[in-house]
């Protein structure tokens, strides 16, 4: 059984926003909480979110990088109406149904009226 080596994390100290790290210290120094794995900064940089140097068999990635992946999936809270969504949209809407309808409602009315006096 194949014990595997522990990996030194360095101390923030000691590296700066380009300094090459590998994908698993990468990920515990940028999710201390460790949200994210190594694996799961391998699979953004295998989708292009995240930029990456392949050494050797090894991929890197800076704390620099995994700042402006984050920064570009980062979503923007929109400001909460009141009253109902897209009200504007739908009154125009609403309006224009109820004219259809008016229409429609006069034609059935008119052609009532014509098939009425026929009968009579």
């Amino acid at each position: 059984m194949e014990m595997r080596r522990s990996v030194r994390i360095p101390d923030r100290s000691e590296i700066t926003a380009d300094t090459p790290l590998s994908l698993g210290v990468a990920a515990r120094l940028a999710f201390p909480d460790e949200s994210m794995s190594g694996l799961a900064l391998r699979n953004a940089a295998t989708r292009g979110d995240l930029g990456h140097a392949k050494l050797g068999g090894c991929v890197y990635t800076t704390l620099a990088d995994i700042e402006r992946m984050v920064s570009a999936c980062w979503v923007k809270a929109e400001p909460r109406r009141s009253g109902r969504q897209g009200a504007p949209a739908e009154a125009a809407k609403d309006e224009e149904a109820g004219a259809a309808l008016a229409g429609a409602l006069r034609i059935c009315e008119e052609m009532r009226q014509r098939f009425s006096k026929k009968k009579s």
